[in-house]
């Protein structure tokens, strides 16, 4: 078995498909580098050489030069793909699940079949090594094991992702072993689905709050005298960053919806109305997703907070 690191760069980070640079570096199984290699890509977009965000000014390491010289994605895809999915490799990444989305924005640019593969993420394992909440960037983790690199260059990004996973593994444990002693799931890319690898501790004790809140929500409910009619015949889901506020908006609207006859459900499946939120989180959208699929088949109408408000004062 090998090991593959890598890393992904786009010219401009407003377009998750304009990737300018894949980082590849492979390694035995000892961590013996065995090659590494930066694959220049012609992203035929608008650059933006600043940083992927207005006024953040990350540095790139970009020539235009060299990228406007370089082959578009098309013609690397074949490559890439087959180093991607070798059945010999373990391919890994930090915040590896940003470099799969742009995988994918690229493939369904250039009508391109989707790259599915396995993956690991060494941000994660390196997070649930040190027992913190929060994740590091690679920088921050070159810093605690005293090592220097070029940070936002793809191919010693992926490098400094092999270094992180090398760490983790100094204790003699493989990084399947890895998975295992931190519960941990692999990722996966399959037909443009992204599977995040996860704590599976971490999703036990997200399942545990969401069933605790849920019962909260079905017992204030359960208090709702209903007064009026307007609301008959409808079953709302709720947006979960919504659902999971406990907020005086969350109850305002479950009161609104429940004394005028409407009922809570929070399965999508049982749902013939859906109520979105103003600030979407990432599960949110997520889930946008499913519910959009519904409303073009004339399943859920969709509504926001406002409108459920509004509707019963009328």
């Amino acid at each position: 078995m090998k090991y593959l690191a890598f890393d992904i760069e786009a010219a401009n980070g407003y377009q998750p498909s304009s990737i300018c640079s894949i980082g590849i570096v492979i390694a035995d199984t000892d961590f013996n580098i065995l090659s590494r290699e930066n694959i220049w890509i012609n992203p035929r977009t608008k650059y933006n050489l600043n940083g992927t965000r207005k006024n953040i000014g990350i540095d790139l390491h970009l020539d235009k030069e060299l990228l406007d010289n370089s082959p578009d994605f098309s013609q690397v895809y074949n490559k890439v793909r087959d180093l991607l999915t070798d059945p010999d490799t373990l391919v890994f990444g930090h915040a590896v699940d940003s470099d799969v989305r742009m995988l994918n924005a690229a493939c369904e640019r250039y009508k391109l079949p989707c790259i599915e593969f396995k993956f690991l993420c060494s941000q994660l394992l390196y997070r649930l090594h040190k027992g913190e909440k929060d994740v590091k960037a690679l920088y921050k983790i070159a810093a605690e094991l005293e090592l220097e690199y070029n940070e936002h260059n793809s191919e010693d990004d992926a490098w400094m992702s092999m270094m992180t996973m090398k760490y983790l593994c100094s204790d003699g444990l493989t990084p399947l072993q890895l998975l295992d002693k931190y519960q941990v799931r692999m990722g996966s890319n399959e037909n443009f689905e992204i599977v995040r690898s996860v704590s599976l501790d971490g999703q036990k004790s997200k399942r545990s709050e969401f069933k605790k809140q849920v019962d909260r929500i079905k017992e204030y409910c359960k208090g709702v005298k209903v007064v009026g009619k307007a609301l008959v015949g409808k079953s709302y889901a709720l947006a979960r960053s919504l659902e999971m506020s406990d907020s005086p908006l969350l109850y305002k609207v479950l009161y609104a919806i429940v004394s005028n006859g409407g009922k809570y459900t929070t399965k999508l499946s049982k749902c013939n109305c859906f109520v979105n939120t103003d600030t979407p989180t990432s599960q949110d959208l997520l889930r946008q997703r499913r519910v959009d699929e519904l409303t073009k088949q004339g399943l859920v109408t969709q509504y926001n907070t406002d409108n459920i408000l509004t509707e019963v004062q009328q």
